[in-house]
């Protein structure tokens, strides 16, 4: 009997791949396991888009504070010095932490990479391919990364399992969350030192958070943008959106984006299925708002059909 299919979520395009386990990034994992939520894969983090009234809170500095010979600077030299830092989070969270003055040029830093580093799967083909594999899905036959995968390798296989296989080798994406712990350990190794107050520090803390960037009350939606095609989320959420039915946006990208040619051997228990019709299509989560700002003519919303296919998956494979 053949062994298992093997399973990789990634984005070719940007050589990127996300882990469903922390050792072996999902090799030998079942898709059942993949998509009873038990894995981690988090939608948001890889594509929700900062909502456009999102602003860090920040404490302005009084106007008789002082930075030192910075004064005398310009804010474009100011800014000069803290490009080259920037690299460091230690160092630069040290000279952030000396003065109000500059927690405010630094909190503004690090409020911009939080803001470069959202969504960073967003408008990019995204596919759940099984290791059975050996063609692609349409949208990905002109792709780059198909080129460049079937160039690297001579085996002797389909550009669809030689793209499979070099997909293993791609880096994970570093999300908002880990950058955001990142400036959060920075700032614990300057705690004592820093001989800040108490009830400052916990203002500080607040602040290195990035949950502001995914504002409450507001309606979220999943946009396939290669077909124009919306899954509304039912709920006001800043996480975790889900639909009537209880679905949720990584159900859908899970099950929509699941890409096989071999329905005999397509799940790990022998049931039988189909390539899904979003393989290699590009997503965003986008506030209700932006989506309506943004979207002009010719969207449909699919919410009640995509519901009704990922429920039916769900019910095929308990």
């Amino acid at each position: 009997m053949r062994s298992a299919q093997q399973w990789l979520l990634y984005a070719p395009e940007l050589e990127q791949r996300h882990s469903f386990t922390k050792a072996d990034d999902g090799w030998g994992t079942k898709f059942t396991q993949i998509t009873s939520g038990n894995g981690s894969f988090d939608a948001w983090e890889l594509l929700a888009r900062p909502a456009a009234d999102s602003a860090m809170q920040v404490n302005n500095a009084n106007n008789d504070c002082r930075r030192g010979w910075f004064d005398l600077l310009s804010n474009e030299l100011i800014d000069m010095v803290l490009e080259h830092i920037s690299e460091d989070s230690v160092d630069m969270m040290a000279l952030g932490l000396t003065c109000e003055g500059f927690w405010e040029l630094v909190s503004q830093h690090i409020h911009r990479t939080f803001l470069k580093s959202a969504a960073p799967w967003a408008n990019t083909p995204i596919i759940l391919q099984g290791s059975y594999a050996t063609e692609l899905p349409e949208s990905m036959l002109m792709s780059p990364a198909v080129t460049k995968a079937a160039e690297g390798s001579s085996m002797r296989m389909s550009a669809a399992r030689k793209l499979f296989w070099a997909g293993w080798s791609f880096d994970r994406p570093k999300t908002v969350t880990e950058i955001e712990d990142e400036w959060r350990s920075a700032a614990d190794l300057h705690r004592e030192s820093s001989r800040i107050p108490k009830d400052r520090w916990s203002q500080i803390e607040t602040q290195l958070g990035s949950s502001y960037l995914l504002t409450k009350d507001q309606m979220w939606v999943l946009r396939n943008l290669t077909t124009k095609e919306v899954v509304s989320s039912q709920e006001r959420t800043t996480r975790r959106g889900k639909t009537s039915t209880g679905t949720t946006f990584e159900d859908v990208l899970l099950m929509k984006t699941f890409w096989t040619t071999h329905p005999q051997y397509a799940l790990d228990d022998d049931t039988e299925c189909h390539p899904s019709d979003w393989a290699g299509h590009c997503f965003d989560i986008v506030t209700e708002k932006v989506h309506d700002v943004e979207a002009g003519e010719g969207w449909r919303d699919v919410t009640a059909e995509v519901e009704k296919e990922v429920e039916g998956w769900k019910k095929i494979k308990s």
